[in-house]
C-alpha cells in the first residue's frame, strides 16, 4: 500500500517550522484585530490556542479518531484493530454519546485524555509495540438524531490528529458524511476514508465503488484524502491499516501535521480577508492636493484680510499724524478680535467651519484615502478612511492652529521704518506745537499791549506761522505717504501669512491624514508578510 505517500504529503518541511509559523500567525492576528472579520480572527485565535495546548503534551502520542454513520462499522473496525471486542455498547461504554479511548504503549496518556475530556478509556496490553503511542478514539455517530452525539463527534474531530471516516458500499454517498468531509476540505493530508465491508463486493464492484467515492471526495474538496478498503468482519485490509498507522506513529508527525493544517487554514482564511499582498504607496501629488484643499476650505482668506487691516491700523498708529491717530485706537483691532494680536497665544476665535468647508475637507480626505487604496479590496478602503479622519474637529483645530502660528510669527515684529517715521512725526509735531505756542504768546502780548515784539520770518512767512502751519501740513503729508507704504506692506504681510500657512499645511495634512493612512498601509504590508510566513495560501489569482 502507498497510502503513506498521500497522508502527511509535504508535511515534513511545514511541521519542522510549525512554532515559527504559529508565531507569525499570532502576529497576523494582532495586526488583523479591529481591521478584518472578527469571526475569522476568532478562529485563528482558537487555532493558536489549541496548538499551544496540544504541543504541551508532546508528539509521542497520536490521536486517531474513528468517525462514521450509524451501522457503518466504525466500532467493529476499532475492535478489528484492537483484536478484541472492546468498542461495544454495554458495561464498558454506558452511553453512545461518549467517546471511547484505546491507548497503546506504556507512556502515560492520561493528561492528554484529560485535555480531550475523555473518561472512557481502555489500555491495550497485548504485548505488541508496533502501535506504541496510538490513542484510538471510537466516536459517536455523526448522523445520530441526538444533538449531543453530533456535538461530541464534532468536538473530537476538531482535536484529533488523524481523522478516519468509516463508511460502506451502502452509505458512502450519504449527505451527512460528505457534509463533514466538505468542512475538512483543506485537511485532506490528515483525513482518510475507510471503505468497510469490502468483502461484500466483487473486485470490479469494489473498484467502481472506490472510483465513485474518489469522485465525491474531489467534489467535497478533499481529493487528496486517502481511500482504504477493508472488512472488519473478515479482517480484509486490517493488517495493512495497522501497518499504515504504525508507519505514521513512528514518524511522530501526526499531531504536528494536524496543527500545521489548522494553521494553514486559519492563515489562508485571514489572507482571503486581507486580500493579495500588493505593493501600495501614496501618489506623490496627494499631499500637495490635500494641503491645498485644507487651505481652500479654511478661514485663511478671512484671517489674511484681518492681517492686512491690522497691519494698516498698527502702521497708522505708529506713523500717523499725532493729532488724529489716537482716533484709530478707538476702533477694535481686527486681529485681537480673533485672539491673534501681538503677544497673543492659545486658542483663537476664528470663524467656525461652514458646512460647505467641512464637506470640502471630508471630500479631500476621502480622495486621499481612495488614492492610497485604489488597488486594495475592502475592508481596506474603509479601514484607511476611518484612520484618516478619527476626529474631524482635531483636523480643523490643527488647521486653525497652523494659520494662527503663521499670523503670530509674522506679527511679532514691527517694520523698522515705522520707528523712523514715528520719530520724524514727533519732530514735526513738536515744531507745530512750538509754532502754535509762539502764536498764542504773540496774541497774548498784543492783547496786553506789551508793544511790538520782533517776529523772525522766513521770506514773507513769519516763523511761528510757518512752524504751526508747516508742521500740521507736513505731518498730514507724512501720514499720507506712510499710509501708502503701509498698504503695500499690509498686502505683502497678508501674502506672507498665506504662503507660510500653505507651506505649514503640508505638515498638518501629513500628521493628521497621510501619516495615519501610511500607518494603515504599513500595517497591511506587515499583515500580509506575517500571513505569508505563517503559510497562508491566497485564493488562486490573487497572490
Amino acid at each position: 500500500m502507498n497510502e503513506r505517500a498521500t497522508l502527511l504529503t509535504g508535511s515534513k518541511a511545514a511541521v519542522a517550522n510549525l512554532p515559527d509559523r504559529l508565531h507569525h500567525l499570532e502576529r497576523a492576528i494582532e495586526l488583523a484585530r479591529g481591521r478584518l472579520d472578527a469571526e475569522v480572527i476568532g478562529y485563528a485565535e482558537h487555532v493558536v490556542g489549541k496548538a499551544t495546548d496540544r504541543l504541551k503534551f508532546g508528539t509521542h502520542h497520536s490521536v486517531v479518531a474513528m468517525l462514521g454513520a450509524t451501522g457503518s462499522g466504525k466500532s467493529s473496525m476499532t475492535n478489528a484493530i484492537l483484536g478484541s471486542d472492546v468498542a461495544t455498547t454495554g458495561v464498558r461504554r454506558p452511553t453512545t454519546s461518549s467517546t471511547l479511548a484505546c491507548t497503546w504503549g506504556s507512556t502515560d496518556s492520561s493528561r492528554l485524555l484529560d485535555w480531550l475530556e475523555i473518561k472512557n478509556r481502555h489500555t491495550v496490553t497485548d504485548g505488541s509495540t508496533e502501535l506504541d503511542g496510538l490513542v484510538l478514539l471510537d466516536v459517536p455517530d455523526h448522523d445520530s438524531v441526538q444533538v449531543e452525539h453530533r456535538l461530541e463527534m464534532e468536538r473530537i474531530a476538531e482535536h484529533a490528529d488523524l481523522l478516519l471516516f468509516v463508511t460502506d458500499p451502502e452509505k458512502y454517498a450519504d449527505a451527512a458524511l460528505h457534509h463533514y468531509l466538505s468542512l475538512l476540505s483543506r485537511h485532506g493530508a490528515v483525513t482518510a476514508v475507510i471503505l468497510n465491508k469490502a468483502d461484500t463486493l466483487t473486485n470490479d464492484e469494489l473498484q467502481a465503488c472506490r472510483t465513485d467515492l474518489a469522485r465525491l471526495l474531489l467534489a467535497d474538496g478533499v481529493g487528496n484524502a486517502t481511500i482504504l478498503t477493508a472488512s472488519a468482519t473478515t479482517g480484509l485490509g486490517v493488517p495493512e491499516l495497522k501497518k499504515l498507522l504504525a508507519d505514521l506513529l513512528a514518524q511522530h508527525e501526526l499531531a504536528l501535521a494536524r496543527l500545521d493544517a489548522d494553521a494553514t487554514v486559519a492563515a489562508s482564511d485571514l489572507a482571503a480577508e486581507a486580500g493579495p499582498p500588493v505593493s501600495t504607496s501614496l501618489p506623490k501629488d496627494v499631499v500637495d492636493n490635500l494641503a491645498a484643499e485644507l487651505v481652500g476650505a479654511s478661514s485663511l482668506e478671512t484671517v489674511s484680510g484681518a492681517v492686512a487691516k491690522g497691519y494698516k491700523r498698527d502702521a497708522a498708529s505708529a506713523t500717523g499724524w499725532p493729532v488724529t491717530k489716537w482716533v484709530r485706537k478707538l476702533r477694535p483691532h481686527p486681529l485681537r478680535r480673533l485672539h491673534l494680536g501681538s503677544g497673543s497665544s492659545g486658542p483663537t476665535t476664528m470663524p467656525a467651519p461652514s458646512p460647505a468647508s467641512s464637506a470640502r475637507v471630508s471630500a479631500a480626505v476621502r480622495n486621499a484615502s481612495d488614492a492610497a487604496t485604489a488597488r486594495l479590496p475592502e475592508p481596506w478602503p474603509t479601514v484607511v478612511r476611518n484612520a484618516a479622519v478619527p476626529h474631524t474637529d482635531a483636523l480643523h483645530d490643527a488647521v486653525d492652529s497652523t494659520i494662527a502660528r503663521s499670523v503670530r510669527e509674522r506679527s511679532k515684529n514691527s517694520p523698522t521704518w515705522w520707528n523712523g517715521v514715528r520719530a520724524l512725526q514727533g519732530l514735526v509735531f513738536v515744531a507745530m506745537m512750538v509754532g502754535i505756542v509762539w502764536l498764542i504768546a504773540l496774541a497774548a502780548a498784543g492783547f496786553f499791549a506789551f508793544g511790538d515784539i520782533p517776529i523772525p520770518t522766513i521770506g514773507p512767512i513769519p516763523v511761528p506761522t510757518g512752524l504751526a502751519l508747516g508742521g500740521a501740513l507736513l505731518g498730514w503729508l507724512i501720514a499720507l505717504i506712510a499710509g501708502r507704504f503701509a498698504e503695500v506692506g499690509a498686502n505683502r504681510r497678508a501674502r506672507q501669512v498665506r504662503k507660510d500657512a500653505a507651506e505649514n499645511m503640508v505638515s498638518v495634512a501629513r500628521t493628521h491624514v497621510l501619516d495615519p493612512i501610511e500607518a494603515e498601509l504599513a500595517s497591511r504590508r506587515q499583515l500580509t508578510d506575517a500571513l505569508r510566513d505563517a503559510g497562508a495560501r491566497w485564493p488562486e489569482g490573487l497572490e
